[in-house]
């Protein structure tokens, strides 16, 4: 049982620093050609809470990095004018790769903390690979221990760059209800348990996903979600003070379908005629993620809002059929979300976006992504840093999806890595 090799945040504080240190270190990789980020007098964001999430840099932390490697991946991190000039690119050099490489990466590029994507890495870096947990469906409850020394090994990495590990888009139970252990089969619960013993040896104050509490709209799929979550919270905090959040995307601030079946007779997003009458759920205008946030503890359940999607959900999400079938227009405003709750959401993905004109409101996202700051920026997060309360309470960090460029450019997430972290840096109060 994980249980058994359970290693606490307080029992890792006496672990010495030569075991942490006992993963084979060598020289480091090169980072940044220019000095590391500065800040302003009077930064917007601490530095300390100026984080990535690692899916953003998914290509560097795949990819065999320098050390020990005869032919490494190159490619361009940015010459003596960059990021200012971000067309700047520089010479083609050896990039960083895995953890350990990409971690003093984005230490050097200003970034204080991480949120992790998933554990894995190019075997051959150092520390290896991430012990698998399951093989064709059975949990590998042998492999607990090398996974649980994997971390320790992660934890080393972190510590020597100076990062954080704020959360992570992991594991979460399927199984629920049903069964004992919280309404897990026995396997969600051992699998559970040492992903939580794993998330306290990073150091993790959150553990999460990177999905919506629940898929659909349903009112009652919404109920089932916020008492799984809720009962999760409980294991997770009673045995290791971490909490648990989901994450949303644009779906997840979309109407709950809460009513009785209605007839409606015009289209939901232009309002022009049906050919012919449709039957759907009616809905009283309350948004999914808002009703989650009704019905569970708000000292819980806490949450992570992704802000792209976030402003998806508003070009997206405006009109609704009442219980009438009327046709109604309410516009979702994701910085009053966040203000009006604040202490819900201690993380966010500070994801950023260009409008796309020739979208309408109610087709596509509505916006494009982009790296943090980007002159091109359509997202005030001027406005949502300033009205942060309390003041560094929230961890923003930054993700691009599209910030990976492939085989063409595979220096181009590390080079976002640096604009983004500058353009964090740069804000001042």
């Amino acid at each position: 049982m994980a249980q058994d090799n359970r290693l606490s945040r307080r029992r890792l504080i006496t672990i010495s620093a030569g075991t942490l240190a006992a993963v084979a270190i060598a020289p480091a990789a090169p980072t940044l050609a220019g000095a590391a980020v500065q800040n302003v007098p009077n930064p917007l964001l601490p530095p300390g809470k100026r984080g990535t999430i690692l899916y953003t840099q998914r290509d560097a932390t795949a990819r065999r990095g320098i050390w020990n490697n005869p032919a490494p991946t190159m490619g361009q991190l940015g010459g003596p004018n960059f990021p200012t000039d971000p067309n700047d690119l520089g010479p083609t050099v050896p990039l960083p790769g895995g953890f350990r490489e990409v971690f003093l990466f984005l230490a050097n590029a200003g970034f204080k903390q991480v949120e992790f994507a998933g554990y894995s890495q190019h075997a051959e870096n150092q520390g290896g690979n991430v012990p698998p947990l399951t093989q064709s469906g059975t949990l590998l409850r042998q492999n607990f221990p090398a996974y649980l020394n994997y971390a320790r090994t992660l934890r080393g990495f972190l510590d020597e760059a100076g990062l954080e590990a704020i959360g992570n888009h992991g594991f979460i139970p399927n199984s629920w209800p049903g069964g004992p252990n919280g309404g897990m089969t026995a396997d969600d619960y051992d699998r559970f348990q040492v992903e939580l013993e794993f998330a306290s040896i990073l150091g993790m104050p959150y553990m999460g996903t990177g999905g919506d509490p629940t898929g659909g709209g349903a009112k009652e799929a919404w109920d089932l979600a916020a008492q799984k979550w809720e009962a999760i919270n409980d294991l997770s905090w009673n045995g290791y003070r971490i909490r648990m959040y989901p994450h949303n995307h644009a779906d997840a601030y979309g109407f709950l379908q809460d009513g009785p079946m209605v007839q409606v007779t015009v289209d939901r997003v232009t309002g022009a005629p049906l050919p012919q009458p449709q039957m759907v759920r009616g809905e009283s205008g309350i948004r999914r993620m808002q009703y989650y946030l009704d019905i569970t503890p708000s000292t819980k359940c806490l949450c992570e809002i992704d802000i792209y999607w976030a402003h998806s959900a508003q070009h997206r999400f405006r009109w609704y059929y009442d219980w009438e079938g009327q046709r109604r227009e309410s516009i979702f405003s994701p910085i009053d979300q966040i203000a009006a709750q604040p202490l819900r959401y201690p993380l966010y993905h500070a994801k950023d976006g260009e409008r796309r004109d020739e979208q309408p409101p109610g087709t596509g996202e509505g916006y494009r992504m982009i790296p943090f700051g980007d002159p091109r920026s359509d997202i005030d997060y001027d406005a949502i840093f300033r009205r942060h309360r309390p003041r560094g309470y929230h961890n923003p960090n930054y993700e691009d999806d599209t910030a990976p460029g492939g085989a063409g450019d595979p220096g181009r997430s590390l080079r976002h890595a640096v604009i983004s972290g500058t353009n964090m840096a740069n804000m001042a109060r």
